[in-house]
C-alpha cells in the first residue's frame, strides 16, 4: 500500500486522522506499507503531527463500555456515545470522556 501523506492544496484530498488510521490498519505486515511525500517537502512531519482525531470519531469510541457477562470484552452503546457528545447542549470534549470513562468502569 502506497500512502501519499504530503499536506494536499485541496482540502477535501488532505489525509485526515482517521483514513490515515483506516489505511495503516488494513495491512498486515509493515513490508507492505511506503509512505510517499512530494521531493524536497520537509514538512510532511509537521503536517503529520497536526493530524487529530474529529470530535465525533472522539465521542463514538467513548461510547464502547464494557460487556456485563465480563471477559473483558467491549459493546457499544449509543445511548451513553449521545450522552457524552451531549447532543443539543453545549459540550466540553475532556469533561465528556471523564464522563464516559467513569461510567464504563461501573459498567452503566
Amino acid at each position: 500500500m502506497i500512502i501519499f501523506v504530503s499536506e494536499h492544496p485541496v482540502g477535501l484530498l488532505r489525509m485526515s486522522w482517521e483514513g490515515l488510521y483506516v489505511a495503516l490498519s488494513r495491512v498486515k505486515y509493515r513490508d507492505h506499507i511506503r509512505l510517499a511525500i512530494k521531493r524536497d517537502d520537509y514538512d510532511t512531519l509537521q503536517y503529520m503531527e497536526k493530524l487529530k482525531k474529529n470530535k465525533f470519531t472522539d465521542w463514538f469510541f467513548c461510547g464502547f463500555k464494557e460487556c456485563p457477562s465480563g471477559h473483558g470484552t467491549m459493546v457499544w452503546d449509543r445511548n451513553l456515545a449521545c450522552e457524552v457528545a451531549q447532543f443539543g447542549k453545549k459540550s466540553d470534549l475532556a469533561t465528556n470522556r471523564s464522563i464516559a470513562r467513569k461510567k464504563a468502569r461501573r459498567g452503566k
